[in-house]
């Protein structure tokens, strides 16, 4: 796969698709409450905040005319709001969204997912990542490597429809776009709500993928973690 560093935003897919591309968007979910240290299940029933579901809506208007997409998050209750949210904004109310554990706690960059939460919360989710992306290894983690050609290769086998939004969360996000060496990630500069990865096949079959972000970017701070 080719990959560019130039982002692009949600106007520019939506040029992509008319064009006969397909798309993938694999995005980190929008604004949600802050979670609870205290809390083991990692805020899984913490919904958006409203301002989350207005920004999630709005990105989703400039995708509006495609109809063949499809929809699908991790079972984390704000990644399925935020598919639903960009579903609605595309008017499309309808649309499932699939509970998909590989955008979840099965993403393929976790190989012990109770352990490694656990290290997380000792050291710190963001100091934990930025050390993994450094080093290409960590505690109950697969090699940074490994697990993002796994990922890539999972993306593009998901990219059945023309769209296919699929919405995860910041870190796996940030593990991609390091590990294909798109993006440099800091405590300055991480991932914003609803940003994330554009994989694009083009009508010659050629695939390449972009940092992408909504439109309303602006709008969107960052909020950490995940």
């Amino acid at each position: 796969m080719q990959t560019s560093t130039e982002t692009i935003d949600f106007s520019r897919v939506s040029d992509l698709l008319r064009q006969g591309c397909r798309v993938t968007l694999f995005l980190r979910h929008s604004e949600r409450p802050p979670i609870d240290p205290a809390d083991k299940t990692f805020g899984q029933a913490l919904p958006l905040t409203p301002h989350g579901i207005g920004l999630a809506c709005a990105a989703g208007k400039p995708l509006a005319g495609c109809g063949d997409a499809r929809f699908a998050a991790s079972p984390m209750v704000r990644c399925r709001m935020t598919a639903s949210c960009i579903a609605q904004g595309m008017d499309l109310p309808d649309a499932p969204v699939a509970d998909e554990p590989r955008l979840g706690l099965e993403c393929f960059y976790y190989e012990d997912p109770e352990n490694l939460q656990a290290a997380m919360r000792e050291q710190g989710y963001l100091t934990f990542m930025l050390d993994y992306f450094r080093k290409g290894v960590a505690p109950y983690s697969r090699p940074l490597g490994v697990a993002t050609q796994m990922m890539t290769a999972w993306l593009k086998d998901a990219t059945t429809r023309q769209l296919n939004v699929l919405v995860s969360h910041d870190i796996f996000i940030a593990a991609l776009l390091t590990g294909l060496r798109v993006r440099t990630y800091s405590a300055d500069n991480w991932v914003g709500f609803i940003h994330g990865a554009a994989i694009i096949r083009a009508p010659s079959g050629a695939w390449r993928c972009h940092p992408c972000l909504p439109d309303i970017s602006q709008a969107c701070p960052v909020l950490f973690l995940h």
